[in-house]
């Protein structure tokens, strides 16, 4: 009975670890001898669920610049799914990647908030259809650099229509500690 059991949870791991994305490593165990370009997930969630459903992916690649007068800028790539869903586009899913994530002096942390009301929301740049609504989320991103001791939070945007704010170095909603 116990062997049965055993046998059953490591299947279910094997399965689960073969699900996995390629190139990517969990945050709790950082790989120490990983390359520049390694992508590690920071932040997943789903909220709504897509099954079924047409979903529309978005991806944005960004830099995160912790510090003023000493600057690391930290890659992030942000990848979210959108669909039609109470009447508007709505963002289901959200997936936040640091690419540098095997740099154990930088801590990247998100946090999210989803607003699922229907309100005239921007339009992704060179877009030429008329106002439109939408659902939008709402990104806290933290970054922590050990190496220059400071912190930067700054409030990232993105909707169901595929806009999304830009992260820089001259960015107005960041603010360094």
């Amino acid at each position: 009975m116990i062997m049965k059991k055993l046998l059953t949870v490591l299947a279910a791991a094997a399965t689960l670890a073969s699900c996995r994305e390629a190139g990517t490593a969990v945050q709790s165990r950082p790989s120490a001898t990983g390359t520049a370009e390694a992508k590690t997930i920071r932040f997943d969630t789903t909220f709504l669920k897509v099954a079924g459903a047409r979903t529309y992916p978005h991806t944005y690649t960004g830099n995160l610049v912790i510090g003023e007068t000493k600057k690391v800028s930290v890659p992030v790539q942000i990848d979210w799914t959108t669909m039609d869903q109470a009447g508007c586009p709505q963002v289901a899913a959200v997936k936040v990647y640091q690419l540098n994530g095997d740099d154990r002096r930088i801590i990247l942390t998100v946090k999210a908030i989803r607003d699922a009301v229907c309100k005239p929301n921007p339009r992704p740049a060179g877009s030429t259809r008329a106002a439109t609504f939408a659902g939008a989320a709402y990104l806290k991103l933290t970054g922590e650099a050990r190496e220059i001791h400071r912190t930067t939070s700054t409030t990232f945007t993105l909707n169901g229509l595929g806009y999304h704010d830009e992260l820089s170095a001259d960015s107005l909603s960041a603010s360094a500690q």
